[in-house]
């Protein structure tokens, strides 16, 4: 196996664990018990996130850009394939089905898990490779019958789980529109000249903190407004403006503090948010979310350990 292969099935792998297992989507102990979850998860999750840097290495590293391609693999995987968007029994909703519900669409819910998806299933699996493999984080890890085999991963999947986990008939006219907002999206990733949408980013040596502090608020945001009488649109708006200036802090700092605001944001979901998952039944989960965190942390460590003292 070639180092381009290594780092790209590292990526690959990285994604279905941090959106799913991590998140408690998919909890560890079914990974275990239900051989194929995983596997499918990987060929969909996987494939979908190296399709997203394949295009953000060629189009350029330009973090709205990447923020951008986030929001569409996001609607492709909540809107398109398992139609969340316009179910109004999908298993995972809760409140979202009454609260936010517009017009046939979970909206509130839809905006929630786009962020979601950019973040956690995209952008975070990204920055955190990069950390581990510097080396390759400018060049593309896929050749032409890499992004054909990919491809057909995603879309193979994408398939079986719209066939088996997704059997409802969504509104033609609200679809439809969907897949123009996908398409919209994607022309705009590809003409957005802009590395980002705040002039004023975030003192560099906090970067941690902010990230963290970000997850807590989209968390926050997306618990308890819902189960308040704030109009759906408040955290629509809310949860998009941390997003959108989340995604224009990278350009500000090095790659030292580009991890550390990755790990940042990570620390809420792998460790207090897993902590709670176990306290209500999700077994194993708090073992492997702060197994991970310390891991990841390790890496940031040493990464401090071999700068150039000043």
């Amino acid at each position: 196996m070639n180092s381009k292969t290594r780092v790209a099935l590292v990526l690959s792998l990285i994604s279905p664990f941090f959106a799913e297992v991590l998140s408690g989507s998919t909890p560890p102990l079914e990974v275990l018990t239900n051989p194929l979850s995983f596997p499918f998860l990987w060929a969909y999750y996987g494939a979908g996130v190296l399709l997203v840097r394949e295009a953000w290495i060629r189009w350029g590293r330009n973090y709205v850009r990447l923020m951008l391609l986030g929001f569409v693999y996001g609607i492709v995987e909540e809107g398109l394939v398992v139609k969340s968007w316009f179910n109004p029994k999908w298993p995972d909703l809760d409140v979202f089905s009454v609260y936010g519900r517009v017009w046939g669409v979970n909206a509130v819910w839809a905006v929630w898990l786009t962020m979601f998806h950019s973040l956690m299933s995209i952008a975070m699996p990204i920055m955190v490779v990069d950390a581990l493999y510097p080396e390759f984080s400018n060049e593309t890890l896929l050749g032409t019958r890499g992004i054909t085999v990919t491809a057909l991963s995603f879309g193979a999947s994408a398939a079986v789980f719209s066939a088996f986990l997704a059997q409802y008939r969504p509104p033609a006219v609200q679809y439809s529109l969907t897949i123009l907002l996908t398409v919209l999206l994607l022309i705009l990733a590809r003409k957005v000249k802009r590395e980002t949408l705040f002039k004023r980013g975030i003192p560099r040596r906090h970067p941690f903190v902010y990230g963290f502090t970000v997850s807590f608020a989209l968390f926050f945001i997306f618990t308890a407004f819902p189960h308040s009488s704030a109009h759906p649109v408040v955290p629509s708006v809310l949860g998009l403006l941390v997003t959108l200036h989340f995604y224009s802090t990278p350009s500000h700092l090095d790659e030292r503090r580009k991890y550390a605001l990755a790990l940042g944001f990570l620390a809420f979901w792998l460790v207090p948010y897993d902590v709670i998952l176990e306290v209500n039944g999700v077994r194993g989960e708090a073992l492997l979310g702060v197994v991970t965190f310390a891991v990841l942390a390790w890496k940031l460590r040493e990464m401090e350990a071999s700068e150039p003292k000043v």
